[in-house]
Formats: C-alpha cells, structure tokens, sequence
C-alpha cells in the first residue's frame, strides 16, 4: 500500500476523525502536525495548494477532508 500522509491540526474534528478511523482499521498513516511543522505546512500550501486540513494523500490521491466513501476508495485504489 502506499504511504498514507495527512496534514492536520489538533483542533480540526475532521482531522481527528480520520485518523481515529485508520487507526481503527489498523492501517499505518504519516500524521503531520502543520501548526507545528512549518515544512508541512508550507509542503501544504505551496506543493498541494491546499490551505485546509485534513489533507489526506494516498499513492496520487488527494483528499480534502474526510469523507468515508471517499477514503474507502482511496485506500482500495492503493492496495
């Protein structure tokens, strides 16, 4: 499977939610902290162009926000 990387904030309930939900699922992810890890906040923005979080990258998937379905499909493409 691919590298699952998301980039969140403590305080978004969106990022919470999905990494809850991988981990329910036992499925590794790389969970990066923007409001602490300038890198990844600047990766976000200048890389992604994404300025809201979570941003879920699996193989060339990239998902905004957590969408079940969405993720579900996402991680079937990758496996």
């Amino acid at each position: 499977m691919a590298t699952i990387k998301i980039y969140s904030q403590p305080t978004c309930p969106a990022c919470n939610e999905v990494k809850e939900y991988l981990k329910n699922k036992g499925i590794e992810f790389v969970d990066y902290d923007v409001t602490k890890d300038r890198d990844a906040l600047n990766e976000m923005i200048k890389t992604h162009k994404v300025r809201v979080t979570p941003l879920i990258l699996i193989g060339d998937k990239k998902l905004i926000g957590f969408d079940v379905l969405e993720l579900e499909n996402a991680l079937a493409e990758n496996k």
